[in-house]
């Protein structure tokens, strides 16, 4: 296919999705908050995939203003649990008010914590998650990465968003810290068939899914 249908098609598939009112809400509050949240394209999969893998226990690091967390909220089953998790007390706020308007926290049982993801990761039951949602930047990414898929029970399944950094890990000429031990990371982790499935999409900004077996 030409570069110019490819480009044609993905512009196309990301002005697709039609947005319900609680995301049209929480994208109100990231606008207010200059939190960048995920795109319609990326919170549509989000759904569909909370709603695919039935997930009783989910963890998200990284919230923002809760784009993605009523995102992954309206797909999972009622009464389920989801954990997040951001470093920045003010989004953290701003999410529990999303939760109360919107009834989401009636209808799920919802953790949001406050707190670096790195110290609060390890405090979790491993192995006692279904689903986890990984969105705090490329710097620390390697890491939560690892620490979450620790977390997933067999069968889970682990959502990296931003796996290109904005494009640097594709870029053969980004050879940056960051970049490099990111890019490391996608191929290291995708070796690993034995214990585990992975697909690199590029929807929105992109995502890395690992299915844990």
């Amino acid at each position: 296919m030409k570069s110019h249908d490819l480009a044609r098609n993905w512009v196309y598939a990301e002005e697709f999705p039609r947005e319900v009112p609680v995301l049209e809400l929480a994208r109100e509050q990231a606008e207010r908050l200059d939190a960048a949240p995920v795109a319609p394209s990326v919170a549509a999969l989000l759904t569909i995939l909370a709603a695919t893998c039935k997930a009783q226990h989910t963890v998200e690091i990284g919230c923002g203003a809760g784009v993605s967390t009523a995102a992954l909220l309206s797909g999972l089953p009622a009464g389920t649990s989801l954990t997040t998790i951001d470093i920045d007390a003010t989004r953290s706020q701003a999410v529990r008010s999303l939760l109360s308007a919107t009834g989401l926290e009636q209808s799920h049982r919802v953790r949001v914590i406050t707190g670096d993801a790195l110290q609060v990761l390890p405090r979790l039951s491993p192995g006692s998650y279904d689903l986890a949602l990984v969105d705090a930047g490329p710097e620390l990414a390697d890491q939560l990465v690892l620490n979450a898929l620790a977390l997933l029970a067999s069968g889970g399944l682990l959502i990296l968003h931003d796996p290109l950094a904005g494009g640097a890990v594709a870029s053969p000429t980004d050879r940056d810290g960051v970049t490099v031990t990111l890019r490391a990371v996608l191929h290291d982790i995708a070796a690993c068939t034995e214990d585990v499935f992975v697909s690199l999409l590029y929807v929105g900004s992109g995502l890395y899914l690992i299915y844990k077996k």
